[in-house]
């Protein structure tokens, strides 16, 4: 008798035990975050999408109560902090502050590592701009008109700079190349701020990129704004017209920052980053200081950034066809 009461009792114990056994896992999530998380950047040290990401990841620490580590993972055109990110644990202590790069990567490879749209989960868009057209005084090419007549009379002899193969400044630059008809050559590196560093020696002629951190060597006469590449001028230079308005009728190129979290990341967590991080770009500090640079703040829900990613790898891959962009 003294046995089977036990063995009911030890019965209705399992039986409890399983239906309490969800509630222990629920914490993780309910709790999120409890301790300090890391956001990757796959660029070097010094350059806008850096200098955003550490502004963010200050903003967002407060957001959180939580540290908020900015890591640099730069190396592989991007690849090296976007497989990082792929092969994190998805519980929302590893995130990638991502660019257009995220998804032209792929379009580069007949094998590609990952899939932008299936492989993570997006968090939130952040900010938008227009490239600056900078270009090394050492040129004496100070219009637009001026760059892409020289570089008519004389193929070959100009190069520009981009952050590596394959990033938009990169992509830019061949749009540009295309739609003015001349022969400029690629110079490709490890990030924005070597390039910027080349090409305020004058060791490389000319870069699209981002005006942030780069007004002050405007201001200073050190590198030469010709244009922006939006469909109008930037509320930071409005004086300075875009490259249509220079001649290439229809030319635009953007750029866009956004945090984004593994594929499988629970979808509260992605609700609790997708609101931190909204608050987080629209402090005053960040708002400021980025529109006085050209850049402007722009948020999302999660699923807006999965249909920018959508558009964005149909648009690239007809760039790059365009364009006859072959980086294998």
């Amino acid at each position: 008798m003294t046995f089977f009461l036990n063995a009911r009792r030890l019965l209705t114990c399992l039986a409890l035990l399983s239906v309490a056994a969800p509630s222990f896992a629920q914490p993780t999530t309910m709790n999120y975050p409890t301790r300090a998380l890391r956001l990757l950047i796959a660029y070097t040290p010094g350059g806008a999408t850096d200098i955003v990401g550490r502004l963010l990841a200050q903003e967002l620490s407060l957001q959180l109560g939580q540290t908020v580590v900015v890591e640099n993972r730069a190396g592989g055109g991007t690849l090296l902090a976007t497989e990082a990110l792929r092969k994190a644990a998805p519980d929302g202590y590893t995130l990638l502050f991502g660019t257009n790069a995220f998804v032209i990567t792929p379009l580069l490879h007949d094998t590609p590592t990952y899939d932008p749209v299936k492989d993570f989960e997006p968090i939130a868009l952040t900010t938008i701009q227009p490239l600056g057209l900078l270009v090394a005084p050492q040129t004496q090419l100070n219009t637009t008109e001026k760059l892409i007549a020289f570089a008519k009379q004389n193929p070959g002899k100009i190069n520009f700079a981009s952050s590596g193969n394959g990033t938009a400044q990169h992509l830019a630059g061949e749009a540009f190349r295309v739609a003015a008809n001349i022969d400029i050559m690629h110079v490709a590196y490890k990030g924005a701020s070597p390039a910027l560093i080349d090409l305020l020696a004058g060791r490389v002629d000319m870069m699209f990129t981002s005006l942030v951190g780069n007004m002050d060597h405007v201001k200073d006469g050190r590198l030469l704004l010709l244009a922006t590449t939006g469909s109008k001028p930037t509320q930071a230079t409005p004086a300075i017209p875009t490259v249509a308005q220079a001649g290439l009728t229809g030319f635009e190129a953007y750029t866009w920052q956004g945090v984004i979290a593994p594929g499988g990341t629970p979808a509260p967590i992605i609700a609790r980053l997708n609101s931190a991080v909204l608050k987080a770009a629209q402090a005053p500090k960040i708002v400021e200081t980025l529109a006085a640079q050209g850049m402007e703040v722009k948020t999302s829900t999660p699923e807006e950034m999965r249909a920018l990613w959508v558009n964005d790898t149909a648009r690239y891959k007809t760039l790059l066809q365009r364009t006859k962009t072959n980086l294998q």
